[in-house]
Formats: structure tokens, sequence, C-alpha cells
């Protein structure tokens, strides 16, 4: 089954928010051990916590998704077995 056009701009979606978490990471360590300031990388962890739970979940049951999962063409939801990018 090909996928629809939405589905591609929901995977495409899902990329920039595992980028922008990922640089959120990075972010939090730097200020962490080179500026010295635990504070800092709190609110950046904070922040990528935040978005994780606000953005990254099943367009179909809105659950949140594993975020350690690699969502691929073929992923599925693990609340209701749907795929995630078919189907829309």
């Amino acid at each position: 089954m090909k996928i629809s056009e939405k589905g591609l701009m929901l995977q495409a979606k899902f990329k920039q928010i595992k980028i922008a978490g990922l640089v959120l990471l990075i972010l939090a360590a730097m200020s962490f051990v080179f500026l010295r300031n635990p504070i800092l990388a709190l609110v950046f962890l904070g922040l990528e916590l935040a978005m994780e739970i606000k953005l990254y979940r099943c367009p179909h049951c809105n659950k949140m998704l594993d975020w350690r999962r690699k969502t691929t063409d073929d992923s599925c939801c693990p609340g209701c077995e749907k795929f995630l990018f078919r189907g829309l």
C-alpha cells in the first residue's frame, strides 16, 4: 500500500521532531559541561521532553509514541496497532 501525501508530511514532521530533540539534548550537554550551568541544561531537557510528549503522537489514537523506536514506512502504533503513515 502506498503512503499518501499526508502520510509523507507526517513522516517528515516526525523526522524534524527527532532532529530538534537531538539538538536540544546536545545543547543541554554543552551547557552542563562547558558552561557549568545545570539550570540551563535542565531547561533544555525540559523543552525536549515537552516537545516529545506534545508532538510525537499517533495520528490515529493520539497516544504518545515511544521516542526510542525508529519510525519507518511500515511502523505501527503499539496502542491501536495501525500503520502510522498509511491510511490517513
